[in-house]
């Protein structure tokens, strides 16, 4: 996404439905797509767009649920330093399919 987009805002900006929807149906095929296809390079929003939505559509966060607190005191941690140490430590202790 990085390497053919703007980067700035790219991840706010959402993609064209149809092609959303076609890369959907493309990953749900069990296929993997070729994102390199000039569809998705003049849309890349469309490949953004679909990961946000995944993320929002799994039924316990990547962050989940039963860690959510220790997220939030992390990341209240006032030094960035310390912020950092605390959110490895939490993220440590996420199950190992969200942790990877």
């Amino acid at each position: 996404v990085e390497k053919h987009g703007v980067v700035d805002g790219i991840y706010r900006l959402s993609g064209v439905s149809s092609n959303i929807q076609r890369l959907r149906q493309e990953f749900e095929a069990g296929g993997v797509p070729e994102l390199a296809r000039d569809v998705y390079l003049q849309d890349v929003h469309c490949v953004s767009s679909l990961a946000k939505a995944y993320c929002r559509e799994l039924p316990n966060p990547l962050l989940t649920y039963q860690l959510y607190d220790k997220f939030a005191d992390a990341v209240a941690t006032q030094t960035e330093e310390a912020r950092l140490v605390k959110i490895r430590e939490v993220l440590k202790e996420l199950p190992e399919p969200h942790y990877r």
